[in-house]
């Protein structure tokens, strides 16, 4: 029960994020901070996200949101 709805405020959390990516403000995108980086996925990613326009910064934010919702939705149909 509990991790259903766990998974299920995480599959919620990416929905808004793809939400956010969508309509968010361009200076708070540009002002997020990604945080420290922990693997070379993640370090990729980071680099990629700091280094390139507001455009790219709300599609990889969009992806990052689509996948998250993807996964911890299918996590909820399949618990």
């Amino acid at each position: 029960m509990w991790l259903k709805v766990s998974l299920a405020i995480f599959a919620i959390l990416g929905y808004f994020l793809m939400g956010y990516a969508v309509y968010g403000n361009k200076k708070k995108i540009d002002d997020m901070y990604m945080g420290v980086s922990s693997n070379l996925f993640e370090l990729i990613f980071d680099l990629t996200y700091k280094f390139s326009p507001t455009l790219i910064r709300r599609i990889l934010l969009f992806l990052l949101g689509l996948l998250t919702a993807f996964i911890f939705t299918m996590g909820v149909i399949l618990s």
